[in-house]
């Protein structure tokens, strides 16, 4: 058997961890919008609009999300590989963890 991950089930479990989505209902979801970039002293910004009845519960998730992101961003340069991807699947998988660590040895090859 082939692994194959599957890339947008782990990107929604980053963004709402404790709640599984159907990818045929979350794509629509969290992905239909209209962004606009801005630039201004020297950052750049990306706002996005969205006309759903539960923009809502999408910002709310998106918000988060981003907010894992840049603490993770902030902290990529003394972390290893092995421990960014430790972080970012101890988010993914928390509701399975359970409060549990994610024993990074386990990701190391060999």
């Amino acid at each position: 058997m082939v692994f194959r991950p599957c890339w947008w089930n782990l990107f929604v479990r980053l963004a709402n961890p404790h709640k599984h989505r159907e990818a045929i209902t979350s794509r629509p979801l969290l992905l239909h919008g209209v962004a606009t970039k801005t630039q201004h002293g020297g950052q750049t910004t990306l706002t996005i609009t969205r006309q759903h009845a539960k923009q809502a519960t999408i910002q709310a998730v998106l918000t988060r999300l981003a907010a894992f992101l840049s603490i993770l961003k902030s902290t990529a340069e003394q972390l290893t590989d092995i421990e960014r991807l430790a972080l970012i699947l101890k988010r993914a998988f928390a509701k399975f963890l359970r409060g549990r660590t994610y024993p990074a040895a386990l990701l190391v090859p060999g």
